[in-house]
């Protein structure tokens, strides 16, 4: 029952202990298989189409139906890789609505695009919790983002100063597509951060409570 503890809220593949993580599953994937007990689901910014728009929007509508989705992403914005960022912020505007409109939190791709982020949430001010997934950036921009009221998810690899900067009560921690196991991530951060591994545990169980489960 100790494992049960380590909560991953990104993964991209089931793992061991399928009731204590997320799954993050793109439009294209269809369906959510069976063995899936949570998933977030989402329009990558890396697949966008402006050649299929509709057709992505459409399913994400029918995908967000489903009772075990309790978060919209990946979403985001991306400057390296996938359409233009016009294209990117206008269907990213209609996720962060439908988040709104769903009662959804919102889990977000950002690669370089960190102020155009900042500057959508400070205009449309949410109400549902915004969380940036994979975290590697600096400890400037997560106090710049924790500062706008966002939740920030270390994976694999991050810099230690950032980490350290985010308090725990908004923290998150995934394995994304990594092959490195839950518990052993957890009891890296905790060294790193200096916390007392069922501390962080049980402050990162709280957080998904609080953010996932809220209703």
């Amino acid at each position: 029952p100790g494992v049960m503890f380590y909560f991953d809220v990104h993964t991209h593949s089931v793992g061991r202990f399928p009731a204590s993580e997320i799954v993050s599953l793109n439009v294209d994937s269809g369906f959510i298989a069976s063995e899936i007990v949570y998933a977030s689901v989402g329009i990558h910014p890396w697949f966008l189409s402006e050649m299929e728009e509709d057709e992505q929007w459409n399913h994400l509508l029918e995908l967000v139906k489903d009772k075990r989705v309790i978060a919209l992403g990946e979403v985001g914005l991306d400057k390296l890789k996938g359409p233009s960022l016009e294209f990117q912020k206008s269907v990213f505007r209609k996720e962060i609505a439908l988040s709104e409109e769903m009662g959804l939190p919102l889990v977000i791709h950002c690669v370089r695009a960190f102020n155009e982020l900042l500057q959508l949430h400070k205009e449309l001010k949410p109400d549902q919790p915004w969380i940036i997934h994979g975290f590697r950036g600096k400890k400037e921009v997560a106090e710049m983002l924790l500062k706008a009221g966002c939740y920030l998810s270390f994976g694999s690899s991050f810099q230690e100063t950032a980490l350290s900067a985010v308090p725990l009560n908004r923290l998150f921690i995934e394995t994304d597509d990594t092959a490195e196991k839950i518990e052993g991530l957890y009891q890296r951060i905790a060294t790193i951060r200096g916390e007392a591994l069922d501390v962080l545990a049980e402050g990162v169980k709280k957080n998904v409570k609080e953010v996932f489960f809220k209703a």
